[in-house]
This record gives structure tokens, sequence and C-alpha cells, in this order.
């Protein structure tokens, strides 16, 4: 006797190995498309600091991009190595390949780019990356709330290198200068890397400040809010909005 239940079953089963060696083959051809490495020699990768957390690289971000494929490619080595390699590329010229080194506290302070490579399948191009280094907030954070009567910036970068602060605020961008040496120009101590800010009284509200090494114009960037210290001047409301980080230029994009 014709059973439609087993019939019904079976034609189940059918459509889900059917379905699932479908998967299988979609795997198969994407784990089956030619592909190449990278081998990414870092130079110049110790911070000025390494011995304190601001300065110390644990690991190495890198990230390939190229016009004919849509997602990057981004992986991770361990700070101490001085090389590391990056399988899995997509064949092609034009690949372009960035490494950031990143500290204890998750922040970028070392930068470095390299254009133009070739890949080839089953080889792995060898390319020299020439790190910078990337001034950055050590006592700032996105979205920290401080009162303007207790503002100051704290910077962490090569004492080699000028660095200047810029403060977006309801649409003006002016240099950040601190008040006793009436100076925008900076220069970290030479000793721990460390340059101290403390500016005029800011009016209260959302500010957006820009961190940028003169010498390689490679910037950080944090929003912060200031309330007023004095409680004399309500502060508007912080509007929260985040903003890229660029290389170089002065005017800021908002996401």
């Amino acid at each position: 006797m014709f059973n439609l239940n087993r019939y019904q079953a079976g034609i189940a089963c059918l459509f889900v190995l059917f379905a699932s060696c479908g998967a299988d083959f979609s795997d198969w051809q994407s784990s089956g498309a030619e592909t190449g490495a990278v081998k990414a020699i870092i130079i110049g990768s110790q911070s000025f600091n390494p011995n304190i957390s601001h300065g110390k690289i644990v690991q190495y971000k890198v990230t390939i991009s190229g016009s004919d494929f849509s997602e990057p490619i981004v992986k991770t080595f361990d700070g101490a190595e001085e090389s590391g390699i990056i399988e899995g590329v997509p064949i092609g010229d034009n690949r372009a390949l960035k490494v950031e080194a990143i500290n204890q506290n998750n922040i970028k302070i070392r930068e470095g780019e390299a254009e133009g490579l070739e890949i080839t399948a089953g080889e792995a191009a060898e390319t020299e990356v020439k790190m910078e280094s990337v001034p950055v907030f050590a006592n700032l954070n996105d979205g920290n709330i401080i009162p303007n009567t207790q503002f100051k910036v704290r910077i962490f970068s090569d004492p080699a290198e000028q660095i200047e602060v810029e403060d977006e605020f309801n649409g003006m961008i002016l240099p950040l200068a601190d008040a006793d040496l009436n100076s925008a120009e900076i220069f970290p101590d030479i000793s721990s890397g460390f340059a101290d800010i403390k500016p005029a009284l800011l009016p209260p509200g959302g500010h957006n400040f820009t961190v940028k090494n003169v010498n390689t114009g490679r910037t950080a960037a944090v929003a912060i809010r200031l309330t007023d210290g004095t409680k004399l001047i309500s502060a508007p409301l912080y509007s929260g909005s985040s903003i890229k980080v660029g290389r170089i230029g002065k005017t800021l994009l908002r996401k």
C-alpha cells in the first residue's frame, strides 16, 4: 500500500540532501578560488616608550583591500613579531595593505601602508611597511563627561615630532593652546613621551578633539562633553555623534 507520509518524508529528505549538497558545492567553490599571501615585514615598529601601557604594542592589525573584492581581509598577529603572513588574499594586482600597531588599551599608536601589491596564486608577496607614530589621547576617551574647570589634555607621542590639537565646537575648528605657554606648538617630553595641555576655560557642550602629528599628518580623535564646572551655566545636550579619523586635513567629517 502506498504510504503518503513515508513518500512525503522521503521527498523532504531528498530536498534537505540536495540543499546541503548545494551549500557544500558553494563552499567548495569559495575555498577553491585561487589565492596567495602577503608577508608584511614591519620597519620601525617599536614605540618611543614600550615600557608603559600607552607605548606597548600587543598586536598588529593588518587590512588588505582591492577594487575587485568587496570585503577587506583583516588579520592580526602578535606585537612581538617582526613580520606576519596573511593568507587567503585573492590573486591580482594593485592590492593595498595597512598595518596598525595596537597598544594594551586597544588604541592605535603606529601605522603604515603599502600599495600596488601583486598577488600570485600559491605564493607570498613580501613587502616592507614603515611604521609612523600616531599621537594618542592618554587621558580622554569617546563619550567622556568632564567639568570644564578640571579639563586637561594629555598626549602620548614620539618626542622628536611636533603635534597639534584642534577643537571643533559649534561648527568652528580652532587650535587648542596651553594657557600658560600661550602656544599651540607641542612637543612631548623627551623622557616620557607625554605632553600636557591645560587650555583656558572652554565653553560647556560637545567638543571634538583631534590630535595631529605635524610631521606625518597622522591623527587620532575623541568626542567628549564638557560640563560647566562653576555650575553657573547649563551645558547643552551632547549629541553623542562620533567622528571619522583621517590622515591629513583640518576639516572633520561626521558619520
